[in-house]
Order: C-alpha cells, then structure tokens, then sequence
C-alpha cells in the first residue's frame, strides 16, 4: 500500500511469521494499522509474541486478540450502528479501513489429516467466509487473501505458476482453495479481492 491511502490497515493472523512482517512494514510506510490474531497453539505463543515485541510499542497499531468466527457473532459496541449494516464487532473493526489483508489460517499439511481437519475447516473456510462477508458490510475497497503453494498439489512441470490448474493433494490445501474460491466469488458483490500464493517463505523470525 502506498503512502496517502485514507483508513486503516486490518491484518488478520499479525502475529504470525508473514503477518507480522507485512504489519511492521505497514507501519514503517506511515500507515495506521489493526491486527487481529487468536494465538492459536499450533506455534507455540512465545513466538507470536516475539514477532509482535517491537510492534506493540508502535502507537500507530492496534492489537485484537480474538477468534475471527466470535468477533463475527459478537455484536458491536453500540450496536448496528457502530460499525456496519451487520452489526457484527468484525464488521466495526473493519468500518472505515483502506485494505484487509487476510492472513490468518491454520497451517500445516500433515496435521490436516485425521480429526483436526474441523479445525481447519472453521479456521480456513467458515473464518473467510466471515472475513469476506464483513468486507462486504463494511464496505471495505480492497480485500486481499494468502493462498498457499499447496492448492496446486502435484504438477506436470515445475517452478509452480499461479495460472495452473489447481490439484489439492491435502485437506490443508483444499480449504486454501475453497477460500480462494470464496474470495472470488464473494468479493464479486462488493469489495476488490487479490488472491496472493506463497511457497516456502524464509526470513527474519521464520521457524526452521
């Protein structure tokens, strides 16, 4: 985002590896910026909170820790009224705003298999759906989603481009894809959507 742009920042998952770097440099660009983040147990949360160490003294940001799906059914304060024509306390935080970077996800192929993948379900797919559904009613420009390597699955030919046929191969990827697709279609109502995949991120703070 560049410099100018009117309305906060939401970043959802700020507190982890990806999020928190996009949030620190949306603050070094001179933006005001909302991070929401469960701190999930998946990464232990000694970690978000390192990631998070310089960031919480900035005045320019914000800090909600809560689940997506709560703040989607918890009304606002003051009601209807306080944020958007939902009423919801997601929609409120994201009344107003430039941009929604949704970030937030549970991660991990391997641990997708089995009884957890509930978890990725609501986290992955029911979440968005809120996500988007706020963007909606907050009437917030511009959402964009992160996507993973892993809707592509296994391809004919590598490095792996964004135009190839999507080949899930995990429940981990298949919730990614279905919340591309959502954002796709969804955002057709109201907000401007981009969909962003990523692949092997390294850097300052990643988990070797």
């Amino acid at each position: 985002m560049g410099r100018g742009v009117t309305g906060h920042i939401v970043v959802t998952g700020c507190a982890g590896f990806i999020g928190s770097h996009l949030t620190d440099r949306l603050l070094a660009d001179g933006h005001t910026v909302v991070g929401i983040d469960s701190f999930e147990d998946y990464y232990p949360r000694a970690i978000k909170e390192a990631n998070l160490e310089g960031t919480r003294a900035n005045p320019a940001f914000t800090l909600h820790e809560a689940n997506i799906l709560d703040l989607a059914a918890k009304a606002a304060p003051g009601g209807p009224e306080a944020g958007a024509a939902s009423g919801s306390a997601l929609a409120a935080l994201l009344h107003g705003c430039a941009c929604v970077y949704h970030l937030a996800a549970q991660a991990g192929v391997r641990a997708s298999w089995g009884s957890s993948f509930e978890v990725y379900t609501r986290t992955n797919v029911l979440a968005t759906q809120q996500v988007l559904e706020a963007c909606v009613a907050a009437e917030a420009p511009k959402v964009i989603y992160a996507s993973s390597s892993s809707v592509y699955g296994d391809q004919d030919e590598l490095p792996l481009r964004e135009d190839m046929v999507p080949r899930p191969r995990s429940p981990y990827g298949v919730t990614k894809l279905v919340g591309m697709r959502k954002a796709k279609t969804r955002t057709q109502r109201g907000s401007a959507r981009s969909a962003r995949t990523t692949s092997r991120v390294r850097g300052p703070k990643a988990l070797s």
